[in-house]
């Protein structure tokens, strides 16, 4: 019986990560944190403690475990200020008191510069704490309108997560 849930858990894996790597294709390129990191393809690094002014809206993000009983609390937004004398945007993901054991968070930033027809993805960067904060690195604005930013994020605890939410592309 034992080795039958083992055949299907590792089918369901498999099938799952298959779906995952189509549907992500598709106008992303697949990145890492580090296609971003260390001045990487026009990326800028900064603190996790850079504020800038919100754009683009925000979100929040709660996993309740059980059904209704909040157990980690989250928000995301994308942010844009002076970075280095350059105007730039990124993303933000911070953690509330509400952060239970084996929570994570994660954000990113889509960036595209041919009108949403394809992007980089920049991330996911890994928050684990409770009342923590993890920016993205910073993208430079453009007054072109083929320019946008979007930021993404989900949280996660071992048996449940709130699913990818995005904000606007601004």
């Amino acid at each position: 019986m034992h080795s039958i849930r083992r055949i299907f858990s590792v089918g369901t894996a498999a099938l799952m990560l298959g779906a995952g790597l189509v549907v992500g294709s598709s106008g992303a390129a697949q990145a890492a944190a580090s296609d971003c990191t260390g001045g990487k393809n026009g990326f800028t690094d900064i603190p996790d403690s850079l504020s800038g002014r919100g754009v683009a809206g925000a979100g929040a993000l709660v996993v309740d475990f059980p059904v209704n009983v909040p157990y980690a609390v989250a928000s995301y937004a994308m942010q844009t200020g002076t970075v280095g004398g350059r105007q730039m945007g990124w993303g933000v993901l911070s953690s509330g008191s509400i952060w239970g054991p084996g929570a994570t968070g994660q954000v990113w930033m889509d960036v595209t510069n041919d009108n949403k027809q394809s992007w980089i993805q920049c991330g996911p960067f890994y928050l684990s704490s409770a009342n923590g904060r993890i920016t993205t690195p910073a993208y430079p604005t453009s007054s072109s309108a083929s320019r946008a930013f979007r930021v993404c994020a989900m949280a996660a605890i071992p048996v449940r997560d709130t699913g990818i939410t995005c904000t606007p592309w601004w």
